[in-house]
């Protein structure tokens, strides 16, 4: 009988610590040290580049080829007039793009034109409507040109502070059995009432 007992106090004796140990982490997450979020461009940041990439798609041979045109210039493809005017891409930390201002002229008689922007991932808002040659944006490479991205933002650290209507637990040496303090009729501290700051403050 006797060692039934001891059995269920040390059963007990554990459950109590891991109680407290579980206590002692969630207590160590809220009150750890906060970290500035990763810094990023704004979504409308753009880096010039020195040379457009495009694809082009003869529809009468089914021949595919990638040309390479520098700005200011224009280059040839059969009886294709490419000219690039800009080519603008996105800089690190943002979803991945090119585009490039083309002017596109197809020399046979009433062949196509275009002229305005192409975008890699987006083609379908710049077409060259032709019936002979399908040109789609690639990339742009070669040195960068402007416009310039600005150098990366430096985000602040948040600010944590701790909710106004907490109250630290009681430690039990005024409040009898099991450290709980007397009634008062009041209600519990925290409850009904809307902190007078936010628990994370600080701006990015």
């Amino acid at each position: 009988m006797k060692s039934i007992q001891i059995v269920r106090k040390i059963a007990l004796a554990c459950v109590m610590a891991g109680s407290a140990g579980a206590g002692a982490v969630s207590v160590a997450h809220a009150v750890g040290t906060p970290l500035a979020p990763p810094a990023i461009y704004p979504p409308n940041t753009w880096q010039g580049k020195a040379t457009a990439v495009v694809r082009v798609l003869d529809r009468l041979d089914a021949h595919v080829e990638v040309i390479s045109v520098p700005v200011g210039t224009t280059a040839h493809y059969k009886s294709l007039e490419i000219s690039a005017g800009r080519c603008l891409e996105r800089p690190q930390t943002l979803s991945p793009d090119a585009a490039g201002w083309l002017e596109l002229h197809d020399t046979h008689p009433d062949g196509a034109t275009f002229k305005g922007w192409m975008l890699a991932a987006e083609p379908a808002l710049g077409v060259f409507e032709s019936a002979v040659y399908d040109v789609r944006m690639v990339r742009c490479e070669g040195d960068n040109v402007a416009p310039a991205a600005p150098p990366l933002p430096t985000p602040s650290v948040p600010v944590l502070t701790q909710p106004s209507g907490a109250t630290p637990p009681s430690t039990g040496s005024d409040g009898g059995a099991g450290g709980q303090a007397p009634s008062t009729g009041a209600a519990p501290a925290g409850q009904n009432q809307t902190p007078a700051t936010p628990e994370y403050g600080g701006e990015y």
